[in-house]
């Protein structure tokens, strides 16, 4: 019994101890791609053996082993690949459009649609349909009709 509560705490310590660290990496592992040219995050990474994946995670669990911090690591692995490494881009420079453009874009469809609906509308309100122009059509519908049927009796149906 006194062996089980020993090795209770014992296994306790090393999650207390292994969950921090753990927990930093994944977090930087979602900020990061994965560099074998699949183009997935770093911790969605599924080739079964992905060394580009392998390598990072391992730097990555060297630098926090080191006590580096999350920006620290970030910067190493911009300064190493470049920027098309950040699973995001930065939210500044030329850089910030890419967080700007769809939002814009939304708002700039949301107003096209708006005046097209309101013009569409007016033009519906603005044009009634009169009364002496139908009859008028409706004449010249039933003479022609006249005329086809009278044409169709003289000669048949063959």
């Amino acid at each position: 019994m006194k062996i089980l509560k020993i090795l209770g705490i014992a296994f306790a310590l090393v999650l207390i101890s292994v969950s921090p660290v753990s927990a930093a990496e994944s977090s930087i592992t979602k900020e990061l791609v994965c560099q074998c040219g699949c183009l997935m995050v770093l911790g969605n990474c599924s080739h079964a053996e992905c060394h580009s994946r392998d390598e990072m995670t391992a730097i990555i669990a060297q630098k926090l082993a080191k006590g580096e911090s999350r920006e620290q690591i970030i910067q190493y692995f911009v300064a190493q690949y470049g920027e098309q490494v950040l699973s995001a881009p930065t939210k500044q420079g030329f850089n910030l459009t890419a967080w700007i453009t769809p939002f814009a874009a939304i708002i700039f469809g949301g107003g096209i649609i708006y005046v097209a609906l309101k013009a569409w509308l007016q033009r519906g309100q603005s044009s009634p349909i009169t009364t002496a122009t139908t009859a008028e059509a409706d004449d010249e519908y039933r003479r022609r009709l006249e005329k086809e049927l009278a044409e169709f009796q003289e000669r048949g149906f063959r």
